[in-house]
C-alpha cells in the first residue's frame, strides 16, 4: 500500500472496537530530536519539533488561550475534530537547542541513511502539523 492508503485505512478503524477512542486524557512526551509527521502536504515532512501532546477531547484554543500554532503558548491540534484532539506545547528554545546538541550524532547518522531525514534551518523552524 501507498503511505496515504495505510493513514486512511488505520484512521477508519479509530472508534471501532478494533481501535477504541483513549477513555481518558493521556500524554506523549515527542521530545524526541526528529520526528516525520503529516503535514497537510502530499508526502511526510522532517520536523526538529519537540513537544508534549495532550490528549484532550473536545478541548479548543479558546478553552486553554491557544491562538493556532504557537511557539510561545500551548494550542489545539485536532487531527480529527472531537476525537484527535490534542494540546501541543513546544519544547522552549533552550530545551530544544539542547536536545539537539545532545543527539548530534545520531542525527548525522539519520542523515547519511537518508536524506529525508536531514535536518535543515526549515525543520528545526517547523512546528507539528503545520
Amino acid at each position: 500500500m501507498e503511505a496515504k492508503q495505510v493513514h486512511e485505512e488505520v484512521i477508519k478503524k479509530f472508534g471501532r472496537a478494533s481501535y477504541p477512542n483513549p477513555a481518558r486524557t493521556g500524554v506523549a512526551y515527542m521530545i524526541a530530536p526528529i520526528m516525520r509527521g503529516d503535514t497537510n502536504a502530499l508526502e511526510p515532512a522532517t520536523m526538529n519539533t519537540p513537544h508534549y501532546m495532550f490528549y484532550a477531547l473536545n478541548v479548543k484554543d479558546a478553552d486553554i488561550g491557544g491562538n493556532g500554532f504557537s511557539r510561545q503558548y500551548p494550542f489545539i491540534l485536532n487531527m480529527n475534530q472531537g476525537r484527535d484532539d490534542y494540546i501541543i506545547l513546544l519544547v522552549g528554545e533552550t530545551e530544544k537547542a539542547k536536545i539537539l546538541v545532545d543527539s548530534k550524532d545520531m542525527l548525522a547518522q539519520l542523515c547519511s541513511y537518508r536524506d529525508y531525514l536531514c535536518t535543515t534551518a526549515a525543520t528545526r523552524a517547523r512546528t507539528p502539523v503545520n
